[in-house]
């Protein structure tokens, strides 16, 4: 059986519950709702960009099964969150957000990307890795409940 088509868009004022529950469902410590309006407030530097499941085929959050969040700084992406709804994990959805940020990012004159990881998300990092991603820092003790450190991580050269 092959998955539906999902579409991938930037995130409108509209999406703001779905991803204020996605949010919560995947974060110890998630983003406020104005910190989301923030990350749309200036699509000029950057955007959050969500995965959806068909409109024919909704689901708990308004069809959104995933969203990247970032921001363009002079010559660097800035990729600031990454969540896919748990049910929806191990199906390639992180990837093709990911992607689509470096694509963008690309797009709009950066020739690095940086991010942070929980040194303990392994899935993550994994993904991060195979992507290009390498640890560039540590910030220690940078993340609570549960107590973690910080992984900085840096993808340089072409993006896209």
């Amino acid at each position: 059986m092959s998955e539906p088509p999902f579409l991938l868009e930037t995130a409108t004022p509209e999406d703001l519950p779905a991803l204020i529950a996605l949010e919560r469902e995947c974060f110890s410590h998630p983003w406020t709702p104005q910190g989301f309006r923030d990350a749309m407030a200036d699509p000029s530097r950057g955007a959050v960009l969500v995965l959806r499941a068909p409109a024919d085929q909704p689901g708990p959050l308004r069809g959104v099964v995933g969203y990247c969040a970032y921001q363009v700084v002079l010559d660097e992406l800035h990729i600031h969150n990454l969540a896919v709804l748990p049910q929806e994990r191990g199906r390639g959805h992180a990837r093709l957000l990911l992607l689509a940020c470096l694509k963008e990012g690309v797009r709009r004159g950066a020739d690095r990307a940086l991010l942070e990881v929980r040194s303990g998300n392994r899935e993550a990092l994994a993904l991060y890795r195979s992507c290009g991603f390498t640890t560039v820092g540590v910030r220690r003790g940078y993340y609570a409940q549960p107590a973690d450190d910080a992984l900085l991580l840096e993808r340089r050269g072409p993006l896209g």
